[in-house]
């Protein structure tokens, strides 16, 4: 059995942000950023028990005006 794997990338991982980051950046609390989580308006990953937020869907709900999609 061989495993795949995706090329890396030339500029390395996507930074990933804790919501208490992500709160603090958009003025929300952070029980507020679970929420949004929860009903799918931010993209997030799970990294063991942890919760991180990538870069891009930071960058993504800040295009969108923050209004769920």
């Amino acid at each position: 059995m061989t495993a795949t794997t995706a090329a890396p990338s030339p500029t390395g991982p996507e930074p990933l942000w804790r919501a208490e980051d992500f709160a603090r950046h958009t003025g929300t609390n952070v029980g507020t950023v679970y929420r949004l989580i929860r009903q799918g308006d931010l993209r997030a990953v799970r990294v063991g028990r942890l919760v991180r937020i990538p870069e891009s869907a930071v960058t993504e709900f800040i295009a969108s005006g923050g209004s769920p999609r």
